[in-house]
């Protein structure tokens, strides 16, 4: 009797297995019959409500790339990714991985509703980048940014090409977009290296702010080109300020002092001193330490 009784207790379970794997491929009908089953199999299975929200939500989930009831301007965008957000991704957390992949279709799905209304970057969220970010779709990511005017410029534009661009694997450009980032957006860098999870990335950033705890992230990009932590320079359309300018500097000097020392070294240094005293301070140590060694 007891092993009759595991056997009658499975069947709610394949009838849920089964619900989820209807949801999976966005199947109205079949997941409406799902559930239907699974309540006359159990009325109380535990879940019940979230899968109530996931059938309606497939249920009204437009359907093909001609289906008119996707959304059109961005208000209806942000009402659906303000769906996903707080009702659809809470609910599909029951289905583990299947869940996981069904909110990403979602927003792989609203991306391409974006993109084909001709939503711009400026409506962040309801713009089809950073929805392609959320579906992991990196190549759609740079696609979708890299001719937005005044891109070096915008702070936005380059989180999108460094993630997008680290998720494609390419490296020497999403570090590049990382450096423009915390020029533009000192305050958030360090949300963007949680977020872009580069082993590399972080352990610099961590460096910089042991050697330069008193600095902002503006002058993360000169820490970076001192410890030779960058690839190919950036210097075209740096932005104003004492950070970007430093990393000039920095780079300057790189080049210039494998001459000698000369007059132009002098200035540079100069000038870097009077745009911060800790971080020449941190440059006078470092050249000291190499001098060291090599003698």
């Amino acid at each position: 009797m007891q092993q009759l009784d595991i056997f009658a207790d499975s069947v709610p379970v394949q009838r849920a297995n089964a619900l989820i794997a209807a949801l999976s491929r966005f199947d109205r009908t079949a997941s409406r019959q799902a559930l239907q089953s699974l309540v006359s199999a159990d009325p109380a299975y535990d879940g019940l409500l979230h899968f109530q929200v996931l059938c309606d939500f497939v249920d009204n989930w437009p359907s093909g790339h001609n289906d008119p009831g996707w959304p059109r301007t961005p208000a209806a965008v942000a009402a659906a990714e303000q769906l996903i957000m707080q009702r659809i991704m809470p609910a599909a957390t029951m289905m583990g991985e299947a869940g996981r992949a069904l909110v990403r279709q979602s927003w792989s799905d609203l991306a391409r509703a974006s993109e084909a209304a001709g939503i711009g970057p400026e409506h962040r969220d309801c713009f089809s980048a950073e929805l392609y970010l959320r579906a992991r779709q990196s190549s759609d990511v740079v696609r979708t940014v890299q001719g937005i005017p005044g891109a070096a410029m915008r702070a936005a534009v380059q989180r999108w090409l460094g993630l997008g661009y680290y998720g494609c694997g390419e490296t020497e450009p999403a570090r590049r977009a990382a450096l423009r980032f915390a020029w533009l957006a000192p305050r958030r860098f360090s949300v963007f290296v949680e977020e872009m999870s580069d082993a590399a990335l972080a352990q610099d950033w961590r460096d910089f702010q042991a050697d330069l705890g008193d600095l902002d992230a503006t002058w993360f990009p000169a820490w970076c080109a001192h410890e030779k932590k960058t690839g190919s320079t950036v210097l075209d359309n740096l932005p104003p300020g004492d950070g970007p300018m430093a990393y000039r500097l920095v780079v300057g000097l790189g080049i210039r002092e494998r001459g000698g020392l000369c007059s132009a070294v002098y200035e540079d240094r100069a000038h870097l001193k009077r745009l911060s005293e800790s971080f020449f301070a941190f440059y006078l140590m470092r050249r000291s330490d190499v001098h060291s060694r090599h003698r």
